[in-house]
């Protein structure tokens, strides 16, 4: 003697509403994922920019011939 019966319709709903349930965790898993992902290749893309930041040297000045004498620079 059962005390409750699951209906045709009840097994339906349930089963329609635990395949929502794990396409939502699927779902969540991957968007988590493709976060994670995109956090590194952003982290990577500034440590190479960083190390790829160069400081360039000026150029030196070009000596004229009144420039060099055996006075001191001032400034």
């Amino acid at each position: 003697m059962a005390i409750a019966k699951i209906t045709r319709d009840g097994l339906i709903a349930i089963s329609i509403l635990v395949t929502i349930l794990w396409g939502c965790i699927f779902a969540e898993r991957r968007i988590t994922r493709s976060a994670q992902i995109e956090t590194y290749r952003a982290l990577r893309q500034m440590r190479y920019l960083k190390f790829r930041r160069n400081v360039e040297p000026t150029a030196e000045p070009k000596l004229t011939p009144g420039a060099v004498s055996g006075r001191p620079v001032v400034g």
